[in-house]
């Protein structure tokens, strides 16, 4: 008679089975299956460290070429820019490392910085268009007529431009100290712009420094405005935007690039050594023959130095 106790006992055996099953199956393939897997994880190990090593040997590598270029720079930039004034102007993005060096490097140039300005996320965001729009009614020199447009970031960047290089579409207008910082304070007092030099007001040329452009949800119309502040100073005098990389979606040195209207001049690997003696050498060629040069590593550029004279 088949009962529960023969039930008990049929399912125990089958249990048995099973487990004896695995053990032996485990015991059977333990031996190569843990070989294959540690000889897979010992060569990841073996790759992962060549990796590092590489990375190391590229770092090196480029920590030498930065000390050789900064060790050629004054002799490379020497009188590139002699008696010139470069006002310097910086967009979100850029590094502080990057700017100094950049400064040094218009210094060997014999440039004199006639400025050095910051202008900061908080100007480019769309939410306060309306803010520049009204400061551009209260703050605006009585020599200076701004175009007409509900663009904030536009009608803002002509009168931050034209009081800072002294110039409105390359022409000369008077500019006194009390205009340029009328503008600059209602500006910092809205925390869009700070201040390292106060500019004087005259500019033969300009360097705009930026980072890779935003990326946030606003980032189309951001990446918008740094191109138009760009090309409102490139309006005004020689401008060569130095951008920190090419890189990322929404880089304004590829509108630039792609516009190529012939009146900014780029470099795109300004947070390098090399990118700064670079910047500096493509505004010496635009302020002194009217050159427009596209420079650097990325998409667009046609060299990582002007051509020789």
């Amino acid at each position: 008679m088949i009962n529960f106790r023969y039930h008990l006992v049929s399912l125990t055996a089958v249990f048995l089975a099973l487990t004896v099953g695995l053990i032996l199956g485990t015991a059977a393939l333990n031996g190569p299956a843990m070989e294959a897997l540690e000889s897979t994880s010992q060569g990841l190990r073996d790759s992962n460290e060549q990796l590092r090593a590489e990375v190391t040997r590229l770092e090196d590598q480029l920590g030498d070429e930065q000390e050789f270029a900064a060790e050629v720079a004054p002799a490379y930039l020497q009188n590139r820019l002699t008696g010139k004034n470069i006002l310097v102007v910086v967009l979100p993005g850029a590094t502080t490392d990057a700017v100094d060096g950049a400064v040094e490097m218009l210094g060997y140039a014999g440039a004199t910085v006639s400025g050095r300005v910051s202008v900061l996320d908080d100007f480019f965001d769309p939410a306060n268009a309306d803010q520049l729009v009204d400061l551009v009614d209260t703050a605006t020199p009585a020599t200076v007529t701004t175009p007409v447009t509900y663009d904030g970031v536009q009608a803002m960047s002509y009168v931050l431009a034209a009081v800072t290089t002294g110039k409105v579409a390359g022409t000369a207008v008077a500019i006194t100290p009390g205009d340029i910082t009328t503008v600059t304070t209602a500006l910092s007092d809205l925390s869009m712009l700070t201040v390292e030099t106060a500019p004087t007001g005259l500019a033969d040329g300009v360097l705009v420094l930026a980072g890779s452009g935003a990326t946030d949800s606003d980032a189309e119309a951001r990446n918008t405005g740094m191109v138009t502040t760009t090309n409102e100073f490139a309006a005004d005098a020689p401008t060569v935007y130095g951008a920190m990389t090419s890189t990322g979606d929404g880089n304004p040195i590829a509108t630039i690039r792609s516009d190529d209207a012939g009146t900014v001049a780029t470099v795109d690997n300004a947070q390098f050594t090399q990118g700064q003696i670079a910047a500096v050498a493509a505004l010496g060629d635009f302020v002194n023959s009217g050159t427009v040069d596209h420079l650097g590593i990325g998409e667009g550029a046609s060299g990582l130095l002007p051509d020789a004279a």
